[in-house]
């Protein structure tokens, strides 16, 4: 046979061959009906995952991940059972069709004529890959009484092109967060049982999911990420969005991040916790000696000579501070966790601690000499991620700094947990969504925040570093505004709808409710609050610049204001504006203006995006 004849069965092979698999990735999926639940089995390339109807008071949903490419779902063949869909009966083997924005009314009969019927929806995602986890007990019940807990399982990760991206054993999954995790939808870390790098992030054993609740637009975090990493903070964690599955129950559209973790791909210093270990066989035997005094806490434990680093460290809220197992507090209250070494002898918190208290003096003092300690270049550059989002956790929480071995100076970041920015917080005196407002100071948390934003701000040094900076921001924000945001509403737009349906039933109002029920209204409010943000900062610093402009359409929108006895007023507000008038009330009698839906009081700062009602209770 000639090399020619060669060549061309091996092409007529692989276009068979292709042609194969595209079939079978077109009809992936299969409607099991045993059980309890019903579930559908989706068929990838090296993988097999349930998803089970979720149901809420009103009907059921199958949410379906995007490497589903069609609308085809075949009946499992086998079973004592006869299946309904709509009245047309569903032989084993045989495929339905299903349409978007339809109810379908499934109808299971066993063998001994007992009957399920479920109204049922189907949804479908778009881009977003999946994340399949199955906990080694099968149940989240344990894994959700305490955020401590911890379960073993298996993990399987399916981009949009339905190859199976990384599948292998996970070693743990636990809660994570703080104040996210008493939410209903909730934040977990996890932990490979190799590292690899999924989704084209970083490779590491250690991974965020961060649940997103907090965020109406679900880009908080992301867009923070872009920012830190646009102007060049080191070790900046990167996140992408997931689909997360577990044991086969849809929990909603996740951010994937990196941890702010010490290692490689990560926060690259030297790993002083390795040497612990290295040096007390008692931290891997669980048998460590604690020790806690008034002021610093930790281990027990042997050190070597050379306790310079490396350190990561993490400024806290108090009541957090009091879990965690390294840590200090300073001679001015601010309490911190040693998050590397998290086995920390007594000689190296006491290192560290005084590390940060001779910092903090030169701070207090206003010593230009702080610079010699404290790195200029990643303050500045956490401080502009901080101020221009107005995260309001800024030197209260979740503020992070780090200290390598043989290197004196302290260095600001990796900038982390930003779902409380962007004009997301509500504060009853509007203070986060002032747009020209104050430098991050946290308002009313002031009394456990950490002053030295508002102190190095006054230096000549990071003034001047400040205005550089930013000024070097302003491209990357002109494409954020007038493509980038759009194209990440689009990318995830159809997870997120999943997301709205999956969790509406258990949204209450104030309980990190979007602001807007119209997706694209909070798409449109972030947009809104950059442009008004930068709008200020460009004037505060200087920096030469075409004004932003917030989005707008045209259109207008109604107000409806209502008190218990009915409806006081209605009136036509165009799209984008701010909403300045609200009608008198007694405040003897009544307790002020709030947002109907999300539960959060009236704010002159936030535009109309959507018709919206504001309601005003009356006194108990």
């Amino acid at each position: 046979m000639s090399k020619r004849s060669c060549m061309g069965l091996m092409l007529a092979a692989a276009v068979l061959a292709a042609c194969g698999f595209y079939m079978t990735k077109q009809n992936n999926v299969q409607l099991g009906v045993g059980g309890e639940t019903p579930w559908l089995l989706i068929r990838t390339d090296g993988s097999e995952n349930k998803v089970f109807l979720w149901q809420d008071e009103e009907k059921g949903y199958f949410f379906l991940p995007s490497c589903v490419k069609n609308h085809k779902i075949r009946l499992e063949d086998g079973g004592e059972y006869s299946v309904r869909i709509d009245g047309e009966l569903l032989g084993p083997g045989e495929t339905f069709v299903w349409e978007e924005n339809t109810d379908y009314q499934l109808q299971i009969t066993d063998a001994s004529y007992e009957q399920r019927t479920y109204e049922v929806a189907f949804m479908e995602s778009e881009h977003v890959p999946a994340v399949f986890i199955e906990t080694a007990s099968g149940s989240l019940e344990e894994l959700h009484e305490d955020k401590d807990h911890e379960e073993a399982g298996k993990i399987c990760v399916v981009p949009e092109n339905g190859s199976t991206e990384y599948q292998n054993d996970l070693l743990r999954i636990s809660g994570r967060g703080n104040n996210t995790w008493g939410y209903e939808k909730k934040p977990y870390a996890i932990k490979l049982k190799e590292a690899a790098p999924l989704l084209g992030l970083d490779k590491s054993d250690r991974w965020q999911l961060l649940a997103l609740w907090r965020e109406s637009s679900k880009m908080d975090n992301k867009i923070a990420m872009d920012l830190a990493q646009e102007l060049g903070i080191p070790y900046t964690a990167q996140g992408t969005w997931v689909d997360l599955y577990l044991n086969g129950e849809y929990r909603g559209i996740y951010l994937l991040a990196e941890s702010v973790t010490v290692g490689e791909g990560r926060v690259d210093i030297y790993n002083l916790e390795k040497e612990n270990k290295r040096r007390n066989p008692s931290i891997r035997q669980e048998t460590e000696e604690s020790y806690t005094e008034e002021n610093s806490k930790g281990y027990l434990l042997e050190s070597g000579t050379d306790i310079s680093g490396g350190y990561l460290i993490e400024k806290v809220h108090p009541e957090h501070w009091e879990t965690d197992e390294s840590g200090f507090r300073t001679g001015r209250g601010d309490h911190f966790a040693i998050n590397g070494p998290k086995h920390a002898s007594k000689e190296q918190v006491a290192y560290i601690q005084n590390c940060v208290e001779e910092i903090d003096q030169l701070v207090q003092r206003g010593d230009p000499a702080v610079w010699e300690k404290l790195d200029l270049a990643t303050f500045t550059k956490l401080f502009l991620v901080d101020e221009i989002s107005m995260e309001m956790d800024a030197g209260c929480a979740s503020m992070y700094f780090y200290k390598d071995r043989g290197d004196d100076m302290l260095y600001a970041g990796p900038p982390w947990d930003y779902d409380n920015a962007f004009g997301e917080y509500d504060s009853s005196d509007g203070f986060y969504l002032d747009y020209c407002g104050s430098i991050v100071n946290n308002s009313d948390r002031q009394a456990i925040s950490l002053d030295w934003y508002q102190k190095l701000y006054e230096t000549p040094a990071m003034q001047n570093q400040i205005k550089e900076s930013y000024a070097k921001t302003l491209p990357f924000f002109e494409e954020l505004l007038e493509s980038g945001i759009d194209g990440y509403a689009d990318w995830i737009r159809a997870s997120v709808e999943m997301d709205n349906a999956r969790w509406k039933s258990t949204r209450e109002p104030g309980d990190g409710s979007p602001r807007y029920e119209n997706y694209d209204a909070n798409v449109s409010h972030i947009k809104f609050f950059l442009a008004n943000r930068l709008n200020c900062l460009c004037e505060r610093w200087n920096a030469p610049h075409e004004p932003f402009t917030a989005p707008a359409n045209g259109k207008t929108h109604q107000v409806t204001f209502s008190v218990y006895e009915g409806v006081v007023e209605t009136i036509e507000v165009p799209d984008g504006a701010e909403l300045s008038y609200t009608p008198d009330y007694d405040a003897s009698k009544y307790q002020g203006w709030s947002y109907r839906r999300s539960g959060a009081p009236y704010n002159p700062h936030i535009p109309v995006y959507e018709d919206v009602e504001l309601y005003n209770a009356k006194w108990e």
